[in-house]
């Protein structure tokens, strides 16, 4: 049986935490170590003498500041990968019993999560048959990797987004037991956001001749995309390890979405030289072809054979999409030359319970969500994604904003990545280009995010190397114009070198009338200006859209999402601070700025957004009410603590805030089948009506019209008490790959089946057959009960369950229950998958 060129590396390491003499050694005894499967992340898992339950943290009430340690109260619990011992202070070291003194840096930009060094080691036998060459890659490592085969060190690679790879054929033994090793430093302050540590995404073997394709070798650009006639170019690279110069000839085979070969074409013969690299061109007419799209995400396939004396010596296949861009101040975005507007949503990499661990299926789910939230766009923020993700958005059709860095050679934290970024940043940013160039979905590269200054003139030696390898989308810098960060503005200087107007505000009318010809857009926009951006957009052609901050929840910036109160907007506050020392404090550790909260829900403002955007014609929300004498306002990236809810402890009669959002031009509110009063909207009021109902149980219905015709209705109930659970799953049924996953959601519902929506209950899992629990989480901001432990308290009524199948097929059951409710069972099937792996 041949050896597959491409075999997954991931399973079987061992893993330790800490950092032990001489972990790089052959003969390191390792028995001991813990067994696991890539990718990994340490950050996420439980302390060591974690306490079992965190249950007082899942209070919904984010008013309650008593309910959150002071610094100078007594220490509470150690829960999950969270030290309940931490207060405020960014910088801290603690001692955790049986663990030893450690740094807890950070504090709420890593979400109160420990760092640290681990180390990886993997053993594994040489692959069969001769005259091979052998390379090792990993999709990305966080971060400070040291890289060792059978002791001997391959390398340093600090950056923890990008990808790389070694040879190990020289140091391989062909007699077997060869050892890699990996150690992975993340301690100090890295980030303003949590990050993850360890071997978070996947890792390859890669097996081939001496005279091969080497890694990203294969370029494919589409200049022209017509469904009559559309043109393919192809660069392919052969490098050849042998010392004699061979003559090699590369084959072209384009593969249809359906996967019938319709084009091929042998690239004119070249001597290859020894040590050296070669590159094929060629160009291939397609007549008929279905172009790449969002609404249509037709992707084909290059098969790239290299042939020595008419034998096939390395096969490699490349997907990738026709379709062509168009960015510029007269028409703004155009694909395939159709005009759209970007209805954009920033994500950081992490996936809530599940860490950074970039598990395929989980990838493949933040896509779905997303778009099936509204969005047509992410930015990747304010790294380079894995490459699990990017192919999501290739097969799911959502465009991609490619950032390459939060940092250049000025900091903003101690041991960010200007640590290493002039040593590195070519290195660094020339693997997400050549990494990621042929995908369709990736429509714009920015070279940086809101950087702090720019003494040493990076920006046009970042933008130019982007154009020496990938001339087929624009250049541009994230933030280009926010005060306080560029220091100088959006200057000439920036103008010089960027493509695009990437502001992270709305442009004003000076900055337009100077650069008439450039498209602009917001690649970070807040909750608080949906109505005003795509009105924007829809009046100006020159404007394309945002992307708002931030799309889907994210651990770390702990709180800086959460509701804004006060008696006035001059009297307003941030009410997850504590109103002494004006920090926010633990337990505080996500974010709270998702129109998609840390489990996959929708909040608030997503409807809203599908209101203001077209896609929904009415929304109606009620706010949880709030202390006497305050109100809550949406500025800044806070929106209102609301809840698609009538179901309220409040005594009947008190005034409820309700929020009608639509485009109608009236609204007319009924209680119980009373009307409660009409109201006319006009433009100033952006989409919105608020009402003051008196509570009173039973159902409130929003009724839009426009022009004295009724376009919509909404009806919110109120529910019965919890009765039962419900599983609801992502997916039917799972296969023995370790890239897949279940998202089962948790919903507690009355006995008419409708969702409880504010229950607070704690939910025990216990899971049977053919997989593992990976993961637990709400929507909860501060609550931090351990991802890894098989229970967790719902908010809003739903937690969520990850299930991660096993190695062998069968049926993975997942039971959850809860005290005085009838349980939940769901079967799942797991069938056998081929796949390879290490």
């Amino acid at each position: 049986m041949p050896v597959a060129r491409d075999m997954s590396f991931d399973e079987g390491w061992k893993f330790f935490l800490g950092d032990p003499d001489n972990g790089q050694a052959p003969g390191f005894a390792d028995g001991n170590w813990r067994t696991l499967d890539l990718p990994h992340d340490w950050r996420i898992e439980d302390l060591p003498n974690a306490s079992d339950d965190g249950g007082a943290t899942a209070d919904p009430s984010l008013y309650a500041f008593h309910t959150l340690p002071s610094p100078d109260g007594v220490a509470p619990p150690v829960i999950g990968p969270f030290d309940l011992n931490a207060d405020p202070k960014p910088d801290m070291d603690i001692t955790i019993p049986g663990f030893g003194r450690i740094l807890m840096p950070g504090g709420r930009g890593q979400g109160y999560t420990v760092g640290n060094i681990g180390w990886y080691r993997k053993h594994f036998d040489m692959p069969p048959g001769g005259n091979r060459r052998i390379e090792l890659r990993f999709d990305g490592i966080y971060r400070n990797a040291d890289v060792w085969i059978n002791g001997k060190h391959l390398g340093f690679h600090p950056n923890g987004y990008t990808s790389f790879a070694y040879d190990l054929t020289p140091h391989l033994d062909p007699r077997g037991n060869n050892v890699v090793a990996v150690r992975v430093d993340n301690r100090g302050k890295p980030s303003r956001w949590y990050t993850g540590s360890g071997i978070y995404r996947h890792s390859w073997l890669t097996v081939t001749d001496y005279v091969r394709i080497p890694t990203w070798g294969v370029q494919v650009t589409t200049p022209v995309a017509d469904p009559k006639r559309s043109v393919a170019r192809f660069a392919v690279t052969t490098a050849n390890a042998h010392t004699a110069p061979v003559d090699a000839s590369v084959r072209l085979t384009v593969l249809d979405p359906q996967g019938r070969a319709v084009a091929t074409q042998t690239a004119e013969a070249q001597t290859v030289a020894g040590a050296g690299e070669a590159i094929y061109h060629a160009e291939i007419a397609l007549k008929g072809a279905a172009l790449w799209s969002p609404e249509h995400p037709n992707l084909y396939k290059v098969r790239a054979e290299v042939l020595i004396g008419g034998k096939v010596v390395d096969t490699v296949t490349t997907p990738f999409g026709i379709r062509t861009l168009l960015w510029n101040g007269t028409v703004g975005f155009q694909l395939n030359g159709k005009t759209y507007k970007l209805r954009g949503g920033n994500i950081h990499h992490d996936h809530g319970p599940l860490g950074a661990v970039a598990i395929d299926r989980a990838e493949i789910r933040t896509v779905e969500v997303m778009k099936a939230a509204g969005f047509n766009a992410i930015r990747a923020a304010h790294n380079p994604p894995s490459p699990a993700m990017l192919d999501a958005c290739d097969r799911l059709g959502i465009m991609v904003l490619e950032e390459f860095s939060d940092i250049w050679d000025i900091p903003k934290l101690s041991d960010d990545y200007h640590t290493h970024f002039v040593e590195w940043w070519e290195r660094d940013l020339s693997a997400m280009i050549r990494r990621d160039r042929n995908h369709p979905s990736v429509i714009y590269w920015s070279v940086g995010n809101e950087i702090p200054s720019d003494p040493n003139k990076y920006g046009p030696k970042l933008a130019a190397l982007v154009r020496s390898l990938d001339t087929t989308r624009p250049v541009g810098r994230g933030g280009m114009n926010v005060a306080g960060f560029t220091g100088n503005g959006a200057g000439p200087e920036i103008w010089a070198y960027v493509d695009v107007g990437d502001f992270h505000s709305a442009p004003s009318s000076a900055q337009r009338a100077a650069h008439t010809d450039r498209a602009f857009f917001q690649s970070e926009n807040t909750v608080a200006h949906i109505y005003d951006d795509w009105k924007l957009a829809n009046d100006n052609a020159w404007y394309v859209g945002s992307w708002v901050w931030s799309g889907w929840d994210y651990m770390g910036e702990a709180g800086s999402g959460a509701p804004i109160i006060g008696r006035s907007l001059k009297e307003m506050a941030v009410h997850a601070y504590d109103p002494v020392t004006g920090k926010i404090p633990y337990p505080w550790f996500s974010n709270a700025q998702g129109d998609i909260d840390l489990i996959g829900q929708r909040r608030p403002q997503s409807y809203y957004r599908h209101v203001v955007e077209g896609l929904s014609p009415l929304e109606m929300m009620v706010e949880r009410p709030i202390p006497g004498g305050l109100s809550a306002f949406n500025v800044g990236y806070s929106w209102f603590d609301e809840l698609k809810s009538w179901t309220w402890g409040v005594p009947a009669g008190q005034p409820m805030l309700v929020r009608v959002y639509t485009r109608g031009d009236s609204i007319t509110l009924m209680l119980n089948g009373k009307p409660v009063e009409t109201k006319a909207l006009v433009e100033t009021d952006k989409c919105i009506a608020v009402f003051k109902v008196p509570y009173a149980p039973g159902t409130l219905v929003a009724v839009a019209s426009r022009g004295g015709k009724e376009i919509a209705r909404k009806m919110l109930a109120t529910t019965g008490n919890p009765a039962a659970l419900r599983l609801v799953s992502d997916v039917r049924g799972l296969t023995t790959g370790r890239a897949d996953l279940a998202h089962v959601l948790v919903e507690v519902i009355d006995d008419r089946g409708s969702v409880v929506p504010d229950a607070t209950l704690r939910i025990d899992f216990a899971v049977e057959g053919a997989g593992e629990l990976a993961g637990v989480a709400n929507g909860n901001p501060h609550n931090v009960d351990s991802f890894k432990r098989p229970r967790r308290w719902t908010w809003h009524g739903q937690a969520l369950a990850i299930l991660r199948p096993g190695k062998q097929s069968g049926w993975l059951v997942l039971t959850a229950k809860a005290a005085g409710l009838k349980p939940a069972r769901l079967n799942l099937q797991v069938a056998a998958a081929s796949r390879e792996s290490g």
